[in-house]
Parts: C-alpha cells; structure tokens; sequence
C-alpha cells in the first residue's frame, strides 16, 4: 500500500543520526510488511555482486547491527562476496530472492537471521548508488505480490526523506568545523596586529577589516630608535617603520600568506642602510616555496628618521601613500615596483620624499577604492584623496570620516575585499 502524506511528513520531519535513521526507516516499513527486517547493504567502493552490512534491525525491531558507519569510514571488515550477495545485488533493479539452501548457508544469509525471502532495492543518492535496502522475511511467499517498479520508487523516495536531514546536517557541521579553524587562524592573525605602540612624534589611527573572517590584509607599525644609527641625533621624536602588505585574494588561505609574511619578517637581520629595500628583498625570497604559491603580494614599506625629515620607501604594486600638506595632497609610489611573489631573485630599490611636522599621510590597501556601490561605481583613489585632503588632521578624526564614507558607499561595514587604512600624522 503506498505510503501516505502523513507518512511522508513523518520521514521528512525525521532529524536524527545514522543509526536512528534505519530504525525509523524500519518502523516506516513495517506498516506494510510487518514483522520483515530491514538492512542497509554498502555497494560504493566494493565489486559488483559484493557488499558491507552497514547496518541491520531484525523483525521484531531489535537493532542488531549499528549504522554508525553508513559509508564505511572507519569500517575495514572484508566485504560479503558469497553466493547471495552476488544473486541479490546482480543487477540495478529491485530483486526478489528465494532462499535455497545453498543460498541460504551462505554468510550473507546467515548475517540477515537466515531469511526465507529477501528483497533488495537499490537507492539512487546524488546520481550514485551506494546502498541497498533489503528486506527479510521468514515467509517464502511474503514479497511476491509486491509491484516492483512502485516498490522501488516509494523507497528511495522514504529513504531520501531521511537521508536528506542527514547531508544537510553533515554539511552544517562541516561547516562549523571549517568557521572554527578560519576563526583559529583569525585569532592568530590579530595578535600579530601591532599592539598601539607609544612611538614619539607620532599621531595614528588604524582600521583592519576582513572580507571574511580571515584576512589577506596586513600591516605592522614599530619603532625603531633602538637600532637607530650611529649617525642619529635625537629629536625628541622616534625613528619607525611601517609595512602594509595585501595577499591577492581573502580568505583562510591569504590570511596563511600574509601570517607567513610576518613570521619571514621578523627573522630579517638586515642593517639600517639597506632599509625598506633590503627589509623587502629579504621576505621575497624566502616567500617563493618549493611549488608554486598561486598568490602574490603588495607592499608599502615605509621607514621614517625624523631627524632627517626624510621617508625611506619602497611601493611593491601597492596603491600609492597619499600625503597631505597644508591644502595639498601628494602621491608616493602608484605601484612603480612589482609585486612580492612574482621574482625570486627581484631586488627592490629605496625611494624617499621629505616631510615636515603637521603633514598627514595614509596608507591603504585596495579593497578600500575598490569597493562598490549599488550601481557597482568604485570609491576610487580621487574620492579617498579629496576625503584626505578636505578632512580633519587629526588621524583619528580623519579615518572616522574614512570609514564613515566607505560604508555609506559600499553598503556595509565589510566589503566585498579585505579593507585596510592607516592615518599618521607627523606631530613633531
């Protein structure tokens, strides 16, 4: 008797396990063959005419194998490749078996509690078949007035009911799974953010926001007048450095690229005179592994000696530094060199440019003029350079204004690309 809607709506309520899923399957079933057990026979990965019991519940309802292991993961005991299991499983279609002797000393057999009938049907999943369902009774006659064509239909549509709950609850956990590392590698990824450092001279504001919850983006900020050259006089203010680095993409797997940039960095030993320049060289060369990274890497290394007024350099494909003086905004660098990742043996070269107390710089990455609105128009670099040169000096004033502008454009506090902006101002 075909199945009713009330009976449909039950299986398609189901939301337990493996295990429980044969069980509600048999108790399904039993409305129309009581007293028949019901077993779960593995087909994927074996020869035809073999199988795995995967799972079993006998007649009167008592489960006597677990389906814990439904695709055989962790199940490693030899497959049935008797007599029965190659008569039952000969062709992909629902086959009737009556249990000779012979058949019915196989091992098979004996598995099931030694039926005198069995019916397999195949169950269609995702265009495969990995299982079977077949169905014991110890009455000879019990499946023969069954309509074949119907029978397998309503049981692959009853098993699909029940299985279904189970892939989707397998992919969300799955998919938690996969959240929890991207969140451990986040995690990693902010304690390498630089912890506000007191640096002399210094005014800054800095925002870091993933596109996702990992990020591609990366920037460190130190000081540096403890290594200061002999030459250095003391101004009253610090010597230090910047490094803003984009890994092409998002994601967990820049956020492994850009946290691999940062364990390079911090094993340089170069000298003062070599500067962003060596500081670049260096990383690069130890960035190229054995195979092919797939991913490649802008930077903007930037040095300041406040007792020279001078910055030291070096654009590697990245957007160009904006600084803003009195009603002016200049530009340094607009990518004029090539990217990290693309040369091993690239040597990059030092540029510099003179600053004065009072001047504003930012540094950004691309995701900020890159981010679109609804009509997919870009911020733009003009945009960000007016916002820079009209807006307050102070920088956290400033990247509040930044930030306010970006997201009334975009649309939302993330964009589309992981989003960096660092505002300095040169206080004394």
């Amino acid at each position: 008797m075909p199945a009713s809607l009330d009976q449909m709506l039950a299986l398609g309520a189901f939301d337990g396990d493996s295990v429980a899923a044969l069980r509600t399957l048999h108790d399904h079933f039993a409305a129309t063959l009581p007293g028949c057990s019901l077993a779960l026979l593995q087909v994927e990965g074996y020869a035809a005419g073999e199988c795995r019991l995967a799972g079993f519940v006998d007649g009167s309802g008592i489960e006597r194998v677990a389906n814990t292991d439904p695709l055989g993961q962790h199940d490693r005991t030899p497959p049935f490749a008797d007599a029965l299991a190659g008569t039952l499983l000969a062709q992909r279609a629902p086959r009737l078996v009556h249990l000779d002797a012979t058949l019915a000393a196989a091992p098979l057999a004996r598995a099931l509690g030694t039926p005198a009938a069995l019916l397999g049907v195949p169950v269609a999943n995702a265009g495969i078949v990995r299982h079977w369902l077949a169905f014991g009774s110890r009455e000879a006659e019990r499946f023969d007035a069954l309509d074949l064509a119907a029978w397998l239909a309503e049981v692959n549509l009853a098993a699909n009911l029940v299985v279904r709950p189970l892939a989707t609850r397998a992919l969300r956990d799955e998919t938690v799974r996969q959240r929890k590392a991207i969140e451990g590698i986040a995690d990693v990824q902010r304690l390498l953010l630089p912890d506000d450092p007191t640096i002399r001279g210094l005014e800054y504001a800095a925002h870091w926001q993933p596109a996702e919850t990992a990020a591609g983006d990366y920037y460190d900020l130190m000081p540096l007048t403890q290594y200061a050259p002999p030459d250095f006089v003391d101004p009253g203010a610090d010597i230090w450095a910047l490094m803003l680095a984009d890994v092409s993409g998002h994601g967990a797997a820049a956020a492994m690229e850009a946290v691999q940039f940062d364990a390079i960095l911090r094993t340089y030993q170069g000298d003062e005179d070599a500067g962003p320049a060596g500081a670049l060289t260096y990383a690069n060369r130890h960035f190229f592994s054995r195979r092919s990274r797939g991913h490649f890497l802008t930077a903007f290394a930037l040095l300041y000696r406040p007792d020279l007024r001078r910055a030291t350099f070096v654009d590697a494909g990245h957007p160009p530094l904006l600084q803003r003086r009195g009603d002016r905004v200049l530009r340094h660098g607009a990518g004029t060199q090539i990217p990290l990742g693309v040369l091993r043996d690239h040597a990059w070269r030092n540029e510099s440019f003179d600053v004065e107390p009072g001047d504003v710089l930012v540094l950004y990455t691309d995701g900020v003029v890159e981010a679109r609105d609804a009509a997919r128009e870009p911020f733009g670099e003009q945009r960000l350079a007016e916002l820079v040169r009209t807006g307050p000096a102070q920088p956290a004033a400033l990247l509040a204004l930044l930030r306010e502008q970006l997201v009334a454009h975009q649309g939302s506090n993330a964009g589309s690309d992981d989003q960096t902006l660092v505002v300095l101002r040169i206080a004394h």
